[in-house]
């Protein structure tokens, strides 16, 4: 067992219910469609070859096969040490306190739960998490919208109970709680997460040319007809266009 527990907390990918924010404006079918792929990078992603922790899949709803859903999607045998647990709670953040219970009642001394609407996150983000929580009660992964995409804890703490969720400030929120709970807070790399369809602009940016980041996501977007102007988004940004790129 290792000290270390990286947890990716997911849905299982039925229509109506997955990425639902996405799927009002480019349909259910769609986004779930586009959820698939997700799940589809990150299975293949984590946890990589020897990697210095333990990995769970944090699934709902709690009566879905995600072992099953996992292995149908991933090009690789599910690691022997992998469990899938249910996750448990009314709100998002009572799912996530109890994850973090659950780990460290069981021995866990750093525990990280990332999301999985970021296919384009590199392996390195859980180790960098690790190493950033050897130092620190609590660390954030932020994305562009003001939410995270990865919490890491030292020791359990209830900080995430009742503080807002899906806002532009939930990041910040969650700093001004650590720190008046005198919680020592550190950082990593800032990346971004697909929650509308804009957000999607971004993620073709990413994935961009050749979509070798994460090659199941990109190959449906461009299935779905979702990937049109990567290739000219992408050049003007090599071209030092940021201004363009960004409009």
């Amino acid at each position: 067992m290792s000290p270390n527990l990286l947890v990716i907390v997911a849905r299982a990918p039925v229509p109506g219910t997955a990425k639902t924010r996405l799927a009002a404006t480019i349909g259910a079918d769609r986004a779930c469609a586009l959820y698939r792929a997700f799940l589809t990078d990150l299975a293949n992603r984590f946890p990589p070859p020897n990697a210095p922790y333990d990995f769970v899949w944090a699934f709902t709803p709690a009566d879905a096969d995600f072992r099953a859903i996992v292995a149908g999607l991933a090009a690789r045998p599910i690691a022997p040490n992998t469990l899938f647990v249910p996750q448990d709670g009314d709100t998002f953040n009572d799912r996530l306190t109890n994850v973090f219970h659950w780990a460290f009642v069981r021995g866990y001394h750093r525990v990280s739960i990332m999301a999985s609407d970021s296919p384009q996150l590199p392996a390195r983000v859980a180790t960098d998490a690790f190493a950033s929580l050897a130092g620190h009660d609590v660390t954030l992964g932020r994305v562009s919208d003001g939410g995270y995409y990865l919490i890491g804890l030292s020791r359990f703490s209830t900080l995430l109970l009742d503080l807002p969720m899906s806002t532009p400030n939930a990041a910040d929120a969650l700093a001004a709680r650590a720190r008046a709970l005198h919680l020592s807070l550190g950082d990593i790399s800032p990346s971004f997460d697909i929650d509308e369809e804009r957000d999607l602009h971004q993620l073709r940016l990413a994935l961009a040319p050749d979509g070798a980041t994460a090659p199941a996501t990109w190959g449906t977007l461009r299935q779905l007809g979702l990937a049109a102007g990567a290739f000219a988004r992408a050049d003007l940004v090599a071209a030092g266009d940021v201004a363009s790129a960004d409009d």
